[in-house]
């Protein structure tokens, strides 16, 4: 009799509050309102710093070409073998400069290096956004090496910004986002940063300045 008369309190008591209104305690609060300050700096200046000061290793290219003549040039000085992108469009490019590759990672786990595009990139930060939709978020899982496809025309100032641009590319979002700031890093153990803990130790951005002139 007991439990039930104590259950009725509880039960009245959540009824009371929810019914209950509380005048709002912001009512200058806008949700809408920008939370960074707002700058008309470049925002491929600010992604450029801001990425490499997270330790990526930042090349701003022209073409496709350029970017294989230095995929080609860093896979000589790291003696990668295993090379491995599970996207067609990175594998066409791979195939038509000659350079062996693998397309399915399941079961692998001697990979050398792992190429990738992604879905943006977030200047203020210097993030990198990848989905399940491209089917790139699972490279940085496996590879000690990362190497990354972009285009200017990829570049969002803020994660506000990048997810309106995913709702525009897909009719339905992706099931799982990843962003990635700079190689794999972690300060679990005895507060000592180890790079590379749980995924790349080295992360490649290689952005293809596709903008206009005037912008």
């Amino acid at each position: 009799m007991d439990e039930s008369t104590n259950r009725e309190k509880v039960l009245k008591k959540i009824r009371a509050s929810i019914l209950s209104k509380t005048d709002n305690p912001y009512p200058q609060l806008s949700l809408d309102a920008p939370i960074y300050h707002i700058t008309d700096e470049d925002p491929l200046l600010i992604f450029a710093e801001k990425a490499e000061a997270a330790g990526v290793k930042f090349f701003l290219i022209d073409s496709e070409l350029e970017f294989m003549e230095n995929l080609v040039s860093l896979g000589m000085i790291h003696k990668w073998k295993n090379i491995y992108c599970v996207e067609d469009g990175i594998s066409n490019l791979l195939t038509e400069c000659e350079l062996p590759h693998e397309l399915i990672l399941e079961g692998k786990l001697n990979i050398d290096v792992g190429i990738s595009t992604c879905e943006c990139l977030i200047a203020r930060t210097g993030s990198i956004v990848f989905s399940s939709k491209e089917q790139s978020r699972t490279i940085p899982a496996y590879a000690p090496f990362h190497v990354v496809l972009a285009k200017a025309s990829q570049l969002t100032v803020d994660m506000k910004d990048a997810l309106v641009c995913l709702r525009h590319k897909y009719a339905k979002m992706p099931s799982a986002l990843s962003i990635v700031t700079g190689p794999s890093r972690t300060a679990d153990i005895d507060g000592k940063l180890v790079i590379g803990a749980h995924g790349p130790r080295q992360l490649y951005l290689f952005l293809i300045n596709d903008r206009d002139d005037g912008e």
